[in-house]
């Protein structure tokens, strides 16, 4: 991928290019920013500039023969670490030809987006075990094949958990011309040891501005429709392509329903429904308990903000108002809180189950309580 193929983060592009030309590129860089930003994007771009032939001042010439497989990601100096949902025995070579077709559709793309795609069973969360640890300590630890350097591409590090103190050596002392490029969303999710080893790069959500004419780029959307899905997405380009591409689900009825269900006081139908959303699987069930924090925090500033615009599709629209003037701030704030802790447990293999009804309990309080 080229610089030119980046959208926008101009003065970010300058900078990483003067460090190259200089020879003064940090051997180790964090790529930190938003869902949706281009941080991903900026590290493939940039390893293809440190690779390519014949660089010019701005960009890698995107035809010689590093280019041409830096762009497939097919180098083979050229290495890529991802969670991945193989259990303790996977790696990530195990999911290089999935990770291509993805990288190569959409750079913007999420945790949830990937673990749907690679896991069989919908309960796996992703994950970065110690054997690809392991492996990424080999193949580092191999000659290059083509010219001088080698490089990984370490895609959502959060994963490593404890597994990253095995890093921590190769990153501090790397052998000649290694380049390490982390690519982290949550840097309250690393550890302290990663993070100090490495230099930060931040990169910005997208401006709304940037997000309609990205739209209207890629899509050629009309102006009007650009606009209004730039502003659902808040600069979250992989939302706003989502927004653009989904197929219509019925996560936003289930989720007035279900509240609808613990306001009523209706066991029965909390019950049924904490079935169904057990029955959508650890992935997409993270999916619909995050929509519901979007309703809720819409509810919420549309309480507490005189004139406030709704950013939510139309019909989604109605309930958020009905449940804003139905519940107090307190209340809202209590069960966005109690959700988000759920979402936390789910992803770190809690009984789904077990977990939704017990949140539907609690939610029933905070609303018998707001009564």
């Amino acid at each position: 991928m080229q610089f030119s193929q980046v959208y926008g983060l101009e003065s970010i592009k300058k900078k990483l290019i003067a460090s190259v030309k200089a020879n003064r590129l940090a051997h180790a860089l964090l790529f930190l920013g938003p869902e949706g930003s281009g941080k991903l994007a900026l590290a493939s771009a940039l390893t293809q500039y440190v690779y390519c032939s014949n660089p010019s001042d701005t960009d890698s010439c995107g035809e010689c023969s590093s280019c041409r497989k830096i762009t497939s990601l097919t180098h083979p100096d050229v290495h890529y670490s991802f969670p991945h949902t193989g259990g303790a025995d996977g790696i990530s070579d195990d999911f290089i030809l999935q990770w291509r077709e993805l990288v190569t559709k959409n750079k913007y793309f999420n945790i949830t987006n990937w673990a749907a795609i690679t896991a069989k069973d919908e309960n796996k969360s992703p994950n970065l075990n110690i054997k690809e640890v392991r492996k990424i300590l080999t193949k580092l630890s191999l000659k290059s094949y083509e010219g001088e350097a080698k490089s990984l591409i370490l895609w959502m590090p959060e994963y490593l958990q404890g597994q990253s103190n095995a890093l921590l050596k190769l990153i501090e002392e790397p052998p000649q011309k290694t380049y390490f490029s982390l690519v982290a969303e949550n840097s309250d999710a690393l550890l302290a040891t990663i993070t100090s080893r490495t230099q930060l790069i931040k990169v910005p959500k997208y401006t709304e501005a940037e997000t309609q004419q990205f739209l209207i780029d890629k899509y050629a959307l009309d102006p009007q429709k650009a606009e209004q899905i730039a502003y659902l997405s808040e600069g979250n380009f992989n939302k706003a392509v989502e927004l653009v591409e989904s197929v219509e689900d019925n996560y936003a009825e289930m989720f007035r329903d279900w509240m609808l269900a613990c306001y009523s006081n209706n066991l029965g139908k909390v019950s049924t429904l904490a079935d169904s959303m057990h029955k959508l699987g650890r992935v997409q069930l993270q999916y619909f308990l995050t929509n519901g924090l979007s309703i809720l925090r819409e509810s919420m500033l549309y309480q507490t903000i005189d004139n406030y615009q709704i950013k939510a599709e139309k019909g989604q629209q109605d309930f958020i108002k009905k449940f804003s003037t139905t519940l107090n701030a307190s209340c809202i704030e209590k069960s966005y809180a109690q959700i988000n802790e759920v979402i936390y447990h789910i992803q770190r293999n809690a009984n789904a189950k077990i977990a939704i009804f017990n949140l539907s309990l609690q939610l029933r309080y905070n609303f018998i309580r707001n009564k």
